[in-house]
């Protein structure tokens, strides 16, 4: 069962938009460009993907351009209002501007940054996304599966339930976000999505079984754990000046679930933690306790999180 009691009666889940296309390289720097153009000329940003030469700017098909949009808004290129007016967030301002610090997605933390927003609460929830990292426990599933269990957790919750059909192809366009046409050999030819080369899903040889990687992540850096570890703490505890080995393995919207690194993996960090944050963190094993304490008071752990992130592109 999906442990989301959390959510907000005011949040939104979301099962289409997409039109069945993954995320493609090159597309948020295109929208992002294009967007920022609208805003020079003081056009609203929302009125351009309706627009009958939107095909002409992006250069795709109108179903693209939806999907782009799509794209733009859940990994947090694009802010909306309630008034449903869109603006260029800002931290994404600062990664995909010609000058920042990484228009092309060439640092992985990027692309974590991009997994991170897919799979985190908003406004705006992808179902599919952030059950799937934060509830499945298991080590392989089929297609079959996923969906049966995707959708029990959808009743169990109270949800409106989308039509099968919605949902089989929200499954698909997600293992089309994470997984490899070709099995663990990743090719020029064989990725459509950036998020494919973080290799958190793969395909195994049988037809429409996937394993998924959890384990040590050499790409996912200190500074990128501690940016989903005070995210993870402000949501889950944040008068807390500690918290358990466990949670941050395991509990909902943890840096153990968020990023698929195991046991071993966020012991690796721990040992780190202390150095990186300058003593703000430590890491202790006392009595058979193991937690992470907190030295100092913080009133913004967003803050204090995109800090230690773009610590990445210096």
């Amino acid at each position: 069962m999906l442990e989301i009691a959390t959510l907000k009666e005011d949040i939104q889940l979301v099962f289409s938009g997409h039109e069945t296309f993954p995320i493609r390289y090159g597309w948020l720097k295109k929208v992002f460009d294009a967007c920022l153009l609208e805003e020079e000329k003081e056009k609203p940003i929302k009125e351009l993907f309706n627009r009958e030469n939107a095909i002409i700017i992006f250069g795709v098909g109108k179903n693209m351009v939806s999907s782009m949009k799509y794209w733009a808004i859940y990994t947090a290129l694009l802010d909306t209002e309630k008034d449903k007016k869109m603006s260029i967030n800002k931290y994404a301002r600062k990664i995909f501007s010609d000058d920042g610090y990484d228009p092309w997605i060439e640092n992985y933390a990027t692309l974590w940054y991009i997994h991170w927003n897919l799979v985190t609460i908003k406004k705006n929830c992808l179902f599919t996304y952030l059950w799937f990292f934060n509830c499945w426990n298991g080590t392989s599933f089929d297609k079959d599966t996923l969906f049966l269990r995707i959708k029990d957790a959808i009743g169990n919750n109270g949800i409106n339930l989308p039509s099968d059909i919605t949902l089989k192809r929200d499954i698909e366009c997600f293992l089309g976000v994470y997984s490899t046409k070709s099995g663990k050999k990743i090719n020029e030819e064989s990725i459509e999505s950036p998020l494919t080369e973080l290799e958190l899903i793969s395909p195994v040889t049988r037809r429409d079984v996937f394993q998924i990687n959890r384990g040590i992540k050499p790409n996912l850096s200190i500074e990128t754990f501690l940016f989903g570890l005070l995210m993870f703490w402000e949501f889950y505890s944040p008068n807390s000046k500690s918290l358990s080995f466990e949670s941050i393995c395991y509990e909902f919207l943890s840096p153990g679930r968020i990023f698929l690194i195991n046991e071993d993996a966020v012991a690796e960090y721990m040992q780190k933690i202390s150095i990186t944050t300058k003593g703000m963190l430590e890491y202790t094993e006392t009595a058979g306790m193991r937690q992470i304490l907190l030295h100092k008071d913080i009133k913004d752990f967003k803050a204090v999180a995109y800090t230690y992130f773009f610590r990445n592109y210096k």
